[in-house]
């Protein structure tokens, strides 16, 4: 697509939710309406260059910008994601949903928030939190299918946590919550101090939609698959499944929708 200049700018009314540690992890990064849903404006969703390289989004001929407005700038490098974020807005539907922009809703989280160094430390001191109480550092003794998916989905995670960075993770079969060592909390600290303010906002999204660092840090440094997230974390859902069979329209809607937000998360990763 070649780009062409743009006169005029586009802000869409959505405001992002607060989140917390022990927050709704619906809530992760999403962006809310004013009301439940907008109705479909724009004809086509694009995107192109500017004169300094970076890429826009635009609906219509109007730019995208963020709640906060400012202009959505996608690295120029990152040619992948400004198209992935066009895609997401040409797919809508007549009528908007809060929950149907995941990946919008990440690029507005790094762009609004995460200028701002103490959002930064903010949004780290929040997901950090998850590493003392993470869910498959709590691992449970029966019945016999929970023991299988535990083993097949868990603890190859925690293993790979220490090998790669030399973080060991406790765990626990009882029913008290386990304190990480301040080493094991500092290394994997410093690893998300690292990223850059996308890479942070997908992984926060991955960290709260999982309940879980250790499955969201394995996603982000391409440790495991979209899929193989989704069934991590759904570990003790499963092993009732298994046992008690699924519930329709809830089971598989939450299995969808989980996905789709970690879809998300992993194009904002690797594109």
């Amino acid at each position: 697509m070649s780009a062409r200049p743009f006169s005029r700018s586009l802000w869409i009314p959505l405001r992002r939710s607060s989140t917390s540690a022990t927050g709704d992890a619906s809530n992760a990064n999403s962006i809310k309406t004013s009301a439940p849903t907008i109705k479909r404006f724009w004809k086509t969703a694009t995107f192109g260059a500017d004169d300094d390289g970076s890429h826009f989004v635009a609906l219509d001929s109007r730019k995208l910008r963020t709640p906060d407005g400012k202009p959505v700038r996608i690295d120029a490098e990152r040619y992948g994601l400004a198209a992935a974020i066009a895609a997401e807005w040409e797919k809508q539907d007549k009528m908007l949903k809060p929950t149907s922009l995941p990946l919008t809703g990440i690029i507005m989280r790094a762009l609004d928030s995460f200028s701002d160094s103490t959002e930064v430390t903010k949004a780290i001191d929040n997901v950090c939190r998850f590493i003392h109480t993470d869910s498959i550092c709590y691992m449970h003794d029966f019945p016999d299918k929970l023991l299988e998916l535990q083993d097949e989905r868990w603890k190859p995670l925690i293993q790979w946590t220490l090998d790669t960075y030399g973080a060991e993770l406790k765990t626990t079969m009882g029913i008290f919550s386990v304190k990480q060592s301040d080493e094991t909390v500092s290394k994997l600290r410093a690893i998300v101090e690292s990223f850059d303010p996308i890479k942070l906002a997908a992984f926060e999204k991955a960290v709260l939609t999982t309940k879980s660092f250790v499955i969201g840090l394995a996603l982000a440094e391409r440790r495991i698959t979209v899929e193989e997230a989704v069934n991590a974390a759904r570990v003790e859902l499963d092993a009732q499944i298994s046992r008690w069979g699924e519930v329709e329209d809830s089971h598989d809607v939450d299995h969808a929708d989980m996905t789709r937000q970690l879809g998300a998360v992993a194009c904002a990763f690797i594109l």
